[in-house]
């Protein structure tokens, strides 16, 4: 009798043949049954009833109904693997419609998405809401937080402050004017203003400076590295002078306010 090694031990050849058999067999039902499995899986994700078949926006007051329907059918069509619907109600791709919606409309905050009854994909959208303008001169809604996110109507002009960015060529629309908390300081250090009996209208926005726009066309105006809460001590020191305050038109005749040098203020009066 003639003995064959399956590398540890040492066998007959009929016994390692068995073996042999025994793991082929094994491993054919195993494929057998994995594939009879994934067979009923991909015929089960292709009926009818486990289709998305219907999308509904929510929300009585959102814009191109029609725009977002289609941009959401183009995430559920096709399949997963060339065998898979993506417009199964169980695996559909929930982020990327998501991410799309948010990508093409920008003045969107947020996107949920949700299935209701009878296959139907419900997306609920909240809408950015107008905070300032953003003017290139062509001008622009920004939302609470700097996102600029839609072209605004020419009668926006005078309702809104407005940051103006003269120099910029390329559509702002989807960026921010500034990071959150910078844009949410600056909005605050404008907001206080009032309390300083400043009214401001706009904002250019230089490459170094700021330069704050009046009512009476007169500027204030300081760096953009410089820190807000020194320019408005600096500014609030200079409007107490005795001298100053007993101007009670001084702001309706100047021309500019300058504040980028270190802790002292000039200013230009009209001519």
């Amino acid at each position: 009798m003639k003995i064959v090694s399956s590398g540890r031990v040492l066998n007959s050849r009929e016994f390692y043949e068995k073996k042999k058999r025994r793991r082929l067999i094994r491993l054919t039902l195993l494929s057998i049954g994995f594939l009879s499995i994934l067979s009923w899986l991909i015929y089960l994700s292709r009926l009818e009833r486990f289709q998305i078949t219907d999308v509904t926006i929510l929300g009585e007051n959102v814009v191109d109904k029609e725009e977002i329907i289609q941009t959401v059918r183009r995430g559920l069509a096709g399949y997963y693997l060339w065998l898979i619907p993506r417009a199964n109600v169980l695996i559909y791709p929930r982020r990327a419609i998501r991410e799309n919606l948010l990508g093409e409309f920008p003045r969107f905050k947020s996107v949920n998405l949700d299935l209701g009854e009878q296959q139907e994909l419900l997306v609920a959208v909240l809408e950015r809401m107008p905070f300032a303008l953003y003017c290139t001169p062509e001008c622009f809604f920004l939302d609470e937080e700097g996102f600029i996110f839609a072209p605004a109507p020419s009668f926006s002009d005078g309702v809104y402050f407005a940051y103006l960015a003269p120099n910029q060529a390329e559509s702002p629309v989807g960026k921010r004017f500034t990071p959150i908390q910078d844009f949410r300081l600056l909005s605050k250090f404008i907001e206080n203003l009032a309390a300083l009996k400043i009214q401001p209208l706009t904002m250019e926005v230089g490459s170094e400076d700021y330069k704050l726009g009046l009512s009476e066309g007169g500027q204030i105006i300081w760096r953009r590295e410089d820190d807000l809460v020194l320019i408005r001590s600096n500014l609030e020191a200079f409007l107490s002078d005795p001298a100053i305050k007993a101007q009670s038109d001084f702001f309706d005749r100047i021309r500019y306010l300058d504040l980028r040098t270190e802790n002292k203020v000039f200013y230009k009066f009209k001519d």
